[in-house]
């Protein structure tokens, strides 16, 4: 959240704010702001009030006040005001100005998300509609745009230039859902788009489109292999599904298996829970086609079927399965697509399609380990295992795929 508070506030703006105190020394109105339900400073503001409201507002936070130590007076939160401000530095506003009083504002919406929101670029085509909507039994429609922004430093560069197919609940999980590929058209001037056999799909690249889909009902972002300039993948995908509920054993075997093959060959790869059922592993490359990457996939896939005849399977039947996990190379296919990484799901517990340190894969880890909450916790203390991701491009893949065809 602080890398996207600093992006949207850097250039100035204006928003409404709490007024908890005055500091005396400075003689300056203290300025604070809902961030994770905790009334956090963010700055002290003087400038554009007349000397009727500056004595005003002083006098009203005398009257009240709740704490004074020879430096400041504290108030208890409830007194809101709007402001303008220039820019941000070390989650301070700076040279911020009173522009009015808000007396009808609650002070709990004045959140650090609805000022990020407000200042967005197309500000005015993107807003919150029922915020109190509920998405899930315990997440609101307001909590989820809350996640959407905490994320986004992570989801936006995985959504950047693919054309996107999502999953839209407007009612929430338990209420009517459908795919749309489309751009429907009321959708706003700033929504870039992708022309492609008569579609026009979304590009989400910026904050704005990706708060404006969460307000749709955006609830799944899926995403095709390669970009929108471009016909070749830039990532092999293993997609591991298990047979039933039961058997997610046969998926963390697998994901270890494919594991220990690409290290194997110097193949850097970076697994992820898909927030359903199982895991899928991503392996960045460059320059390859679907044609030569199904040749390698193809191989592991036969590889493992022949080390565990009788946890594997390539058959595309399902009752031929008797039960073996399907190691679905062929989905990895233009035209097709994957759950995107920082994801959430349709299900009826918000889960989310989580990015995995190769140490997590493990008989402990569950399909449905990470949810918004645990997610957002998690990237408060953890880095993003696919920080790493963007800089591979495991060129020794090249050179495996030749002598695979060779043979």
């Amino acid at each position: 959240m602080e890398q996207v508070l600093k992006e949207t506030l850097s250039h100035g703006g204006r928003g409404v704010v709490i007024v908890t105190g005055y500091h005396e020394i400075r003689a300056e109105f203290i300025a604070s702001i809902m961030k994770d339900d905790v009334v956090t400073f963010i700055g002290f503001f003087s400038q554009g009030l007349t000397k009727q409201e500056f004595e005003s507002l002083l006098k009203t936070i005398e009257s009240n006040q709740s704490h004074r130590n020879g430096e400041s007076i504290s108030v208890a939160p409830g007194i809101c005001v709007e402001l303008s401000f220039k820019g941000m530095k070390n989650g301070e506003l700076t040279d911020t100005s009173f522009l009015s009083f808000t007396l009808d504002t609650d002070y709990q919406t004045c959140t650090i998300e609805k000022l990020i929101l407000d200042n967005l670029p197309h500000r005015e085509d993107v807003s919150i509609t029922h915020p109190s909507k509920q998405y899930w039994s315990h997440v609101k429609k307001s909590d989820y745009i809350s996640y959407l922004m905490h994320v986004s430093p992570f989801l936006l560069p995985m959504l950047k230039e693919k054309q996107l197919t999502v999953i839209r609940y407007p009612d929430g999980v338990d209420g009517e859902s459908f795919y749309q590929k489309n751009c429907p058209d009321y959708a706003p001037d700033f929504i870039q788009t992708s022309r492609h056999d008569d579609i026009d799909y979304i590009v989400c690249n910026d904050l704005s489109t990706l708060v404006w889909l969460g307000n749709q009902g955006t609830i799944e972002f899926h995403i095709p292999f390669h970009t929108r300039r471009s016909t070749k993948p830039v990532e092999i995908v293993f997609d591991l599904d298990p047979p039933d509920e039961q058997s997610f054993h046969l998926v963390i075997l697998a994901a270890k298996e494919i594991h220990a093959i690409l290290s194997s060959l110097k193949i850097v790869s970076f697994p992820k829970l898909t927030g359903s059922k199982g895991i899928q592993i991503h392996i960045p490359i460059k320059g390859l086609t679907y044609e030569e990457t199904r040749v390698f996939t193809s191989f592991v896939a036969d590889y493992l079927v022949e080390e565990h005849p009788s946890s594997f399977t390539v058959e595309r039947l399902k009752r031929n399965r008797h039960g073996r996990l399907y190691v679905d190379f062929l989905q990895h296919a233009e035209g097709k697509t994957m759950i995107c990484p920082y994801s959430t799901r349709g299900k009826q517990n918000p889960t989310v399609a989580a990015p995995l340190f190769w140490e997590e894969v493990t008989d402990s880890l569950s399909p449905t380990s990470f949810t918004i909450e645990t997610v957002l916790e998690r990237i408060q203390e953890k880095p993003c295992p696919f920080d790493k991701y963007y800089g591979e491009k495991n060129e020794p893949l090249n050179v495996i795929i030749d002598k695979l065809r060779e043979r």
